[in-house]
């Protein structure tokens, strides 16, 4: 859901609760707001500003109702041509051993990949945090060509492009695994 989506839900979801505060008073006995919307009732422009509100309404609900079902396609795959037929790779799974590879690497603490699809390979956007002591340039030029290399070897697709972004350097060390 988009920046836009959320602004809308937010102002939707104020107006919901000021109609639902309106319905309680008016059950309540208070007149005013059901003598106003008969008022409007009575002229052509309050009947057509009554419509286009609840139209308004009903399109942001349609709209509400879509994106709670809607699931998105996260079964995207990376498809390589071998000699014996096509080989298919999720890019959820690409994300998963570029974010093995990362961790791997001295000096990230945490790694997030973004995958997506472009044209002869993958571009891949990497948010990560850091140690203090890493000189980040480097880390960044090394984390590039480790992924590029990795996913070429392990998936047979090239990675056409490696962002790297530093969201946070940390001294907090991993946690130690169980092993």
């Amino acid at each position: 859901m988009g920046l836009v989506d959320r602004v809308i839900l937010t102002i939707y979801t104020f107006a919901l609760a000021f109609i639902s505060l309106l319905s309680v008073l008016l059950s309540l006995g208070w007149e005013e707001p059901e003598r106003a919307l008969r008022l409007a009732m009575t002229t052509q422009s309050g009947r057509v500003a009554v419509g286009l509100a609840g139209l308004v309404f009903f399109a942001v609900s349609v709209r509400l109702l879509y994106f709670a079902f809607h699931r998105p396609n996260r079964a995207r795959a990376v498809v390589h041509q071998a000699e014996l037929g096509e080989v298919r790779v999720s890019l959820e799974a690409v994300e998963s051993l570029i974010s093995r590879v990362a961790r791997g690497v001295k000096g990230v603490r945490e790694a997030r990949p973004h995958v997506r699809p472009a044209e002869g390979g993958l571009d891949v956007r990497l948010v990560a945090a850091v140690s203090p002591d890493v000189n980040i340039p480097e880390l960044s030029r090394h984390l590039q060509e480790e992924i590029a290399r990795y996913v070429r070897n392990v998936v047979g697709v090239a990675v056409t492009n490696v962002d790297t972004f530093v969201e946070n350097i940390t001294s907090e060390s991993r946690r130690a695994r169980v092993e």
